[in-house]
């Protein structure tokens, strides 16, 4: 399989026309962190795990901090339960359960067609699943195999909860929508008892900490408690709203926590039977699942408003308080802008009334811009936290520069004549709030590129600067005839550039506030972005167009058209070279600015409403119109070289089909969407080598390539007489204590005395005279042995070989012990060996260090034997003189190019 194979993306969509975008990648999406799938928590010991399903894949948190240690693979449908159990983690999605590990998918339970499977279970060895009709499925855990069914034929009997009893061996009880419940064995699929309707659905049911007591929640907010064995009432009590969780503290505190689907949590003391307290607005959709963790006074809630909170029951009076929380936006976000020039920080305003930021990089740096005790004045006023709210944010600003000193964010409300200012610093609500000076609603804002300055713009067409720091108005810009739909300041505080609904762009002077040029519009222009180091405007215009206009001349200088539909956001790259569009019409289009030609576009499902370019130039951020997240697109530009030409924006026909735009699949929480095939490629790889991979020892026959291994190896070697030198002993050492002349000792560091029977005359000699036969055969070094073999084949390789896996002072014994009276056979061979090896332009450091050793030990004799060892020495001299010439020339070159960059800085 080749490279371009194993990083093909395996879309749900293909493109009809070109593979994929030139320019942008799909890298990850922010922001997701729970859904309406009930979370399951699994306990490893002391720690907890948190398991969340999000669209179509899982989260799994750690529930000490909620920080984030494993995302799930993508599945083709939407994720309906999720069980953990171990190591594994049981999915639900589009009618099959998936088994998965660590975040990556390794097996399946079998398949049952029955439609979508929810409510997954544990019942020891087995997972239990309600499927879409009407049927309670089991599985063996351990065989993934189909241990048996429970249909349920009738519609009198609508499945919506299962629970385990405990000590109820083989048993199940089910409840249905109509209001009754059955027990059921499942080994013998016998029904065993049918209870009578309670008045309402049965909504959910948990185990209550007594034994034979089962805690049921109905639609209709009633909480009973009943004795299963018995068939008895043990408790009512009731809720505002369905009930959609329930859980029991575990900390000998009798205590039951309910939940509703309006988002409020009800606890209720279950031996005075009365409500203790309601935590109203305790999230701001359904609550999908609430656990309380074991042993410990905290309460884990997830709820379909994207977050997963902690409320810690630290106080005498039973009331919890929100010990952490992670959560995204609930409502899509409407507008996205980096923040700062790292490209660190995103603020992202939503549907949901709020101000979000996120850190791109460090997910638990991800808030909600605060507005308030808004939790304490909702008990206070008997309020929902949501009214309580900031109307809707339409437009904002923000400007890093003063972040320090005050307030750096500047945010318009729909239908609002205030302006709010926010501190990024703090995540919240900053000092100020301004109002517009004639009533009007606020349509846009701006901050100065220095951070002092504010600009509101008014429906009324006039322009309102204040002072960030004091909240005071400076300045008056009045010319525009309608509202003002754009406003942007050069980077030197000189002029104040705005578009308005009248058609027109005007400049302003920043010091005085009048009038100093205007441009006419053909269409009236409803965004504009500014690239300050270029002096350049872009205006989306209604005629789903863009206008580029230079600042200095004040004239139009490019014009882009293609897009079908408005244009809901516009966005510069970092460098100023591209502009980047989103519409309505579902489609990302870059534009090039020097040529004027569109140079890339790519089509995605969902309808993008804002895009904001990183000021680095690495991640393209978008949002789109019915997702949570924010997703980032990797800017292919900055890690390799993109060919860019012209695209026909006619390519794409009028009735809305692709034939030219590739359909992109929006970037998921895990990354990449093709790790997972990476991952399989990769291990086919390994599996094909062997299980590892082998790196080529050259990658070119004209290189001269250094060896692996430490330097120690060889420069140890040059030192080593001086090392010796320097480790010899300051004293003789001193010969052990006589031990008594019929006690023999044992050789060895410690004294031992030597136990054993003495040897006979007979095994002495017989040992002496086989030291002396292996003494006889040994006197030849392995060193020598292998010059031997290597003058006989001309293979040379091995004599590096069997050097580099001794140490430097085994290393310098081979070389000096080789034999001298053999005709200099040894020595000859070595000096081969030394030039083969140079000649193949590997290890040349070891090459040099051995022939360095080599030359100081057998000086004189080579000197005295010069005439015999001329033609070999001859050779050596001429390779060694090449390869020192190609190493010595890159030294220099380097040398020269590094003292280039130094002094031309």
């Amino acid at each position: 399989m080749d490279v371009p194979e194993k990083r093909a993306r395996a879309e749900s969509g293909k493109a009809k026309g070109r593979a994929a975008s030139r320019l942008f990648e799909p890298y990850r999406a922010l922001g997701y962190i729970a859904s309406s799938v009930p979370h399951s928590i699994q306990y490893r010991g002391q720690s907890a795990f948190v398991t969340a399903g999000i669209g179509r894949s899982f989260h799994v948190y750690d529930a000490e901090k909620i920080s984030l240690l494993f995302v799930g693979p993508q599945f083709d449908a939407d994720v309906c339960s999720v069980l953990s159990i171990g190591d594994e983690t049981f999915v639900s999605a589009g009618g099959q359960v998936a088994v998965c590990r660590r975040g990556k998918r390794v097996d399946a339970l079998e398949s049952v067609n029955r439609g979508e499977i929810s409510g997954l279970m544990q019942f020891g060895d087995y997972v239990i699943g309600t499927s879409e009709d009407n049927t309670v499925v089991i599985w063996e855990r351990a065989s993934r195999e189909v241990f048996t069914e429970i249909e349920f034929v009738s519609e009198s009997f609508r499945v919506t909860a299962v629970v385990h009893p405990s000590t109820y061996v083989n048993k199940i009880v089910v409840g249905s929508a109509q209001g009754t419940m059955q027990v059921w064995n499942i080994q013998s699929r016998r029904c065993l008892y049918e209870f009578k309707s309670f008045g309402s659905g049965v909504a959910c049911m948990v185990q209550a900490p007594a034994i034979d007591v089962l805690a049921l929640g109905l639609l209709d907010g009633r909480v009973l408690l009943h004795n299963v064995k018995l068939d008895r009432a043990v408790m009512q009590l009731a809720q505002e709203g369905r009930v959609t969780a329930i859980a029991f503290r575990t900390d000998d505190v009798p205590m039951m926590a309910t939940s509703s689907a309006e988002g409020d949590v009800a606890l209720w003391d279950l031996n005075n039977r009365r409500l203790v307290h309601v935590v109203q607005g305790a999230h701001d959709g359904a609550v999908a699942g609430m656990d309380f963790m074991t042993g410990q006074p905290l309460l884990l809630t997830s709820s379909a408003d994207n977050s997963i909170k902690e409320w810690l029951f630290d106080g005498l009076d039973g009331v919890p308080r929100l010990l952490r929380q992670r959560s995204g936006h609930f409502g899509p976000p409407q507008m996205i802008r980096y923040h700062g020039d790292d490209g660190r920080s995103i603020l992202s305003a939503g549907r949901d009334r709020a101000l979000r930021f996120f850190s791109v990089f460090r997910d638990e740096q991800s808030a909600e811009m605060s507005q308030g005790s808004l939790e304490r004045e909702s008990r206070l006023r008997r309020v929902s936290v949501a009214d309580l709210r900031l109307p809707q944010i339409t437009h904002f600003a923000s400007n890093a520069a003063m972040t320090r000193d005050w307030d750096d964010v500047l945010t318009c409300h729909q239908g609002s004549r205030n302006v709010h200012t926010w501190t990024v610093d703090r995540r919240a609500m900053g000092k100020y709030t301004l109002e517009s000076p004639d009533s009007s609603i606020v349509r846009a804002v701006a901050i100065s590129a220095c951070g002092h300055f504010g600009f509101l713009g008014l429906a009324s067409g006039a322009i309102e600067m204040v002072n960030m720091q004091s909240g005071l108005a400076r300045r008056t810009f009045a010319g525009h005839a309608k509202a003002v739909t754009g406003i942007q300041a050069d980077a030197c505080n000189l002029r104040v550039y705005s578009t308005s609904l009248d058609g027109t762009l005007r400049a302003w002077d920043f010091a005085t506030g009048e009038q100093v040029g205007c441009v006419e519009l053909p269409s009236t222009p409803s965004r504009m972005a500014m690239h300050v180091e270029g002096g350049l405007l872009a205006c989306a215009c209604d005629d789903a167009s863009v206008r580029v206009v230079d600042t200095e001349s004040l004239r139009v200088v490019r014009k882009f058209a293609g897009h079908r539909n408005r244009i809901t956001d516009l966005a510069f790259s970092n460098d100023g070279r591209w502009v980047v569009t989103g519409s309505l019409d579902s489609t990302i289009r870059t534009w090039d600015l020097p040529t004027g030609h569109m140079v890339d576009w790519f089509r995605v499902e969902s309808v993008p409403v804002s895009v904001a370019f990183s000021p680095t130039g690495d991640f393209l951020a978008t949002a789109h119109m019915d997702s949570v997240g924010i997703f980032l697109w990797a800017n292919r530009a900055q890690f390799a070289d993109v060919s860019l030409c012209q695209i026909d924006p006619a390519s794409d026909g009028s009735d809305g089909s692709a034939t030219g735009a590739a359909l992109l699949a929006l970037p998921t929480s895990a990354g990449l969407e093709d790790d997972e095939a990476e991952a399989g490629a990769a291990a086919a790889d390994a599996d094909a080598d062997g299980g590892m991979y082998l790196a080529p020892e050259q990658l070119t026959d004209n290189m001269v390539t250094l060896s692996s291994l430490p330097k120690s190896k060889w420069q140890t070697l040059l030192s080593l007489a001086t090392i010796k030198r320097r480790n010899m002993p300051e004293k003789a050492p001193r010969a052990p204590e006589q031990a008594p002349f019929f006690l023999p000792t044992v050789a060895g560091v410690e004294h031992h005395f030597d136990l054993t029977e003495p040897k006979s005359d007979k095994d002495v000699a017989d040992a002496q005279s086989l030291e002396s036969k292996i003494i006889s055969v040994s006197t030849e070094s392995a060193l020598a042995r292998i010059l031997g073999r290597a003058r006989e084949t001309m293979a040379y390789g091995a004599v590096f070989d069997y050097l580099k896996e001794l140490n430097p002072s085994a290393v310098d014994a081979e070389i000096r012990s080789l034999p001298v009276d053999d005709g200099l056979k040894a020595a000859d061979t070595f000096l081969a060996a030394v030039t083969a090896q140079l000649r193949s332009k590997r290890d040349f450091e070891l090459a040099q260090a051995y022939l360095q050793v080599f030359l100081t030990a057998f000086a004189d004799i080579i000197k005295a034997n010069a005439a015999e060892l001329e033609p070999r020495l001859a050779k050596l001299r001429a390779e060694c003189k090449a390869q020192w010439a190609v190493v010595d020339g890159l030294i220099r070159y380097s040398a020269c190019m590094v003292e280039f960059m130094r002094t031309s800085q």
